[in-house]
């Protein structure tokens, strides 16, 4: 984008376009959404799941080209921030599943301290239920590793 090029042009200047390959930043495929933004991949794994992009959202590749080729054209696309989630599955199994949230102030988002995680209603009514570890949801709100873990 102009924005890219503008930051880049006080060290190295980028090329006005990167050809498809290893070398592209953008990994071997990408799904637009509107004009400036796109769900692509990456030849730097470390930035996945970082905010270190221009509002684009990153992939691993493998999980870029599984939707590139099975999702349709014009499928609706939803970005929900809710850094916590929690389930009952039809077996009684609980889960929870806890993302560092995103900064809501410069300060939070400058600072080395975690973003406070408030469990609202809905999460509690999973996690204080009287088979679940409480140990466990702590553990899990400290990690933040945005995979699901068992409570029960």
């Amino acid at each position: 984008t102009a924005k890219m090029h503008a930051e880049y042009r006080a060290g190295e200047p980028l090329p006005a376009v990167v050809p498809a390959g290893p070398d592209n930043p953008m990994g071997l495929y990408a799904l637009y959404i509107g004009r400036l933004y796109a769900i692509h991949g990456t030849n730097a794994n470390f930035g996945i799941g970082l905010r270190v992009s221009h509002g684009c959202v990153r992939l691993r590749n493998d999980d870029i080209k599984f939707l590139f080729e099975n999702v349709p054209v014009g499928t609706r696309v939803q970005f929900i921030d809710e850094p916590v989630k929690a389930t009952t599955e039809p077996d009684g199994s609980r889960y929870i599943e806890v993302h560092n949230p995103l900064s809501t102030t410069e300060a939070q988002f400058e600072g080395k301290e975690a973003v406070p995680i408030t469990l609202n209603k809905s999460i509690l009514a999973v996690t204080n239920e009287p088979d679940v570890d409480q140990t466990v949801v702590q553990q899990a709100v400290q990690d933040r590793s945005g995979m699901p873990v068992r409570l029960n």
